[in-house]
């Protein structure tokens, strides 16, 4: 039987299981983080570590397997040592032996026991449901101006709408005369037909005087104000339509949370070299732990290459390779 079933569920509650004469498996509480050179962010976990001096055994393990299996708890550690021994012979062998969800034990060259944690699951379970997300640039919104001209749309009627116009500039103002000029005189006096300008004005005439009595004579003289008006009315002028600009407001792209498909990945960040390949395990571990996604991509002229992080295009890496400038200045480009 396996364990890692078991050791997986365990290790959402607890936060050391022990297998008996192996080892045990040890979570520390790791706050959000954010990867530099892909501007990742990644929220609050569990990181998962191997002890193994811690092999004196708690019971917790073999009540998970006696409870789960409905068998004794003398069955359940039976099973365990027997799971044991195989992963020991395994080891041994120079083979890794992978727990599902939590890692993966092996022997170095040294002869020492190293322990690989997985990343699949996160083990905190206030972090429930959150998972990384990369952050792109954001991009404002411009305005930009695009004047169209509005189109002038005819006035289209009948030709009995023209002879109303028509009708209607001629009817309208002899209607106002008819009914200005009977408040302006009386009917039953004289008329005097230069009235009918409504906008006369009055010249006053002096008389000298004849005789002992004063005589005032005057006389009114029409005359017209150089400076009359004439109002015309147009009855099939077309109407002037003003032209407005129109401003369109063209948003170009906002920035949001997108999710990606993984590219090939052509050009490494490469923070070291090493002959020794514990050596350059050191190293990935020291980067991991700063917040980076290292990996040893592989061997070059005998010696084993630890990257930084991998990009699609030279731009990116270039990108990437300044931000790790500030954490190894001898961090340089590698392109596949």
């Amino acid at each position: 039987m396996k364990l890692d079933h078991y050791i997986s569920q365990l290790l959402f509650r607890y936060d050391c299981v022990i297998v008996p004469n192996l080892g045990g498996f040890v979570t520390n509480y790791k706050p959000a983080s954010i990867n530099p050179v892909k501007d990742t962010f990644y929220p609050p976990s569990k990181g998962i570590s191997f002890n193994k001096n811690l092999s004196h055994n708690d019971g917790l393990l073999a009540n998970a397997i006696s409870q789960d299996n409905d068998i004794s708890y003398e069955k359940a550690l039976k099973i365990i040592e027997e799971a044991v021994f195989t992963i020991q012979q395994e080891l041994k062998n120079r083979k890794k032996v992978a727990f599902e969800n939590v890692g993966v034990l092996f022997y170095d060259h040294e002869n020492r026991l190293q322990f690989e944690p997985s990343a699949t699951v996160n083990y905190l379970l206030e972090s429930y449901g959150l998972s990384s997300f990369q952050q792109f640039p954001v991009k404002r919104k411009t305005l930009e101006d695009k004047i169209k001209e509005t189109p002038v749309l005819p006035i289209s009627g009948s030709k009995n709408t023209k002879k109303w116009i028509a009708a209607a500039a001629v009817f309208i103002p002899l209607a106002f005369l008819t009914i200005w000029i009977p408040t302006k005189f009386d009917i039953g006096s004289e008329l005097n037909y230069a009235n009918l300008n409504p906008f006369k004005t009055v010249t006053p005439v002096y008389t000298e005087r004849a005789s002992a009595l004063p005589t005032i004579k005057k006389s009114v003289t029409p005359t017209v104000d150089e400076n009359t008006q004439t109002i015309q009315f147009i009855a099939n002028e077309k109407p002037i339509v003003i032209t407005q600009p129109t401003v369109e407001e063209t948003a170009k792209v906002d920035s949001t949370y997108v999710e990606t498909k993984k590219q090939k990945t052509n050009f490494h960040v490469v923070g070291g070299c090493f002959a020794e390949k514990q050596n350059a395990q050191k190293f990935v571990q020291e980067l991991i732990n700063a917040g980076f996604e290292a990996s040893i991509i592989g061997k070059r002229k005998g010696l084993f290459t630890v990257s930084y992080s991998g990009f699609s295009t030279r731009q990116e890496a270039v990108e990437g390779l300044a931000k790790v400038k500030n954490h190894n200045k001898k961090a340089w480009i590698l392109a596949l």
